[in-house]
């Protein structure tokens, strides 16, 4: 059966549509408890959150709903929900600038690579990144075990998983940089294009 393309006229949002949507509704929650600061609110909010993220593909794919603009909605979220996070963090000074800078330069490299890719392509389509659901699910593992360490956790080992977990996302955005440095080679206007 062939996917019915989307429109904004005609939008016919999916059940795994309004989880992903579930996790904008839910973000000023989660930048609240941070701020307040309310423990327990934030993290129970960052569990919800991830719990739909985890959900929400499959609910699409068994009920037949699975489309191409319910992965860039799943994707375009999740981006806005991670660094908004991490952007919280580094302002209220849980994270460090030291961790916070690679986030951030990570997060311009993947917003510039789609937005050029959606432009050259005229049409909503994401690049095809290999490292960008690891990195993405390395961010959603450390940002738990972050909150954990920051409120709760404060023994040496805490800290040692929290530099392991961060070692280890560290190594997966770098992969990705790389990724997305070849791609970006890609999509730079041909001397064909350039002279016309």
């Amino acid at each position: 059966m062939r996917e019915r393309p989307f429109t904004w006229k005609d939008p016919q949002f999916t059940y795994a549509d309004a989880l992903t949507g579930a996790r904008l509704i839910m973000l000023p929650y989660l930048v609240y408890g941070l701020t307040a600061p309310l423990p327990g609110m934030a993290i129970a909010t960052l569990l919800a959150m991830i719990g739909t993220d985890l959900v929400d593909g499959t609910i699409a794919r068994k009920s037949g709903q699975r489309r191409e603009f319910g992965g860039i909605l799943d994707s375009s979220v999740d981006f806005v929900v991670i660094y908004s996070v991490f952007t919280t963090l580094f302002a209220i000074g849980i994270l460090p600038w030291s961790k916070w800078l690679p986030i951030l330069a990570t997060g311009l490299l993947i917003a510039g690579t789609q937005i050029l890719s959606v432009r050259k392509a005229k049409d909503l389509t994401f690049a095809r990144v290999r490292f960008g659901k690891l990195v993405g699910q390395l961010q959603f593992v450390y940002l738990p075990v972050l909150l954990l360490r920051t409120f709760w956790l404060r023994d040496g080992w805490a800290q040692t998983l929290d530099n392991v977990l961060f070692g280890l996302l560290a190594a997966a955005m770098l992969a990705n940089a790389v990724d997305h440095a070849r791609i970006l080679r890609g999509l730079r206007p041909s001397d064909r294009t350039r002279l016309e």
